[in-house]
């Protein structure tokens, strides 16, 4: 994967459908397992996506909401709050087909130069069943508290 392929841009009124696809796939592999049909999965999802948007539009309201583009074709999502005491990866999430390909890790090491030039930490919460809690631990994040459900992760520049 070429670096220069993976730009972003602002999301826009047009990213909706998009955007809620993209949660219907990171999401709903987890209820599958539960015996559910497709439709019933798709109305579950199509629930917690417009709770996921408010939560994040209440609790980040400054964020920078962006999509991430492939050789100019949308293949993400990434939200960051950028405050004066740190910097905090709100969301992060990859259409099927570019996961595990290193643009997860590129956007991450992107936001840790970020996170080094304002000499504040970088900081996340993830689900502890998040496939990506392997990746942010190889990037060098540590754990700094935990619930039933997430991880509050942190990586501090040197």
């Amino acid at each position: 994967m070429a670096e220069e392929s993976i730009t972003l841009r602002p999301v826009t009124e047009d990213d909706h459908e998009f955007l809620l696809d993209l949660y219907k796939s990171s999401r709903g592999d987890d209820l599958r397992g539960l015996g559910w049909s497709e439709e019933r999965i798709g109305e579950f999802l199509e629930m917690q996506y417009e709770a996921h948007r408010n939560f994040f539009n209440h609790d980040h309201p400054g964020a920078e909401d962006q999509i991430v583009l492939s050789e100019g074709t949308p293949v993400g999502h990434l939200t960051i709050d950028t405050r004066a005491d740190e910097i905090r990866l709100v969301d992060v999430a990859l259409v099927a087909a570019s996961r595990n390909r290193g643009i997860g890790t590129l956007l991450i090491q992107e936001l840790q130069a970020q996170s080094a030039a304002a000499r504040c930490p970088l900081r996340l919460q993830v689900i502890r069943f998040n496939r990506a809690v392997g990746l942010f631990e190889r990037l060098g994040f540590r754990r700094t508290s935990e619930t039933g459900t997430h991880f509050q992760m942190e990586w501090l520049p040197k």
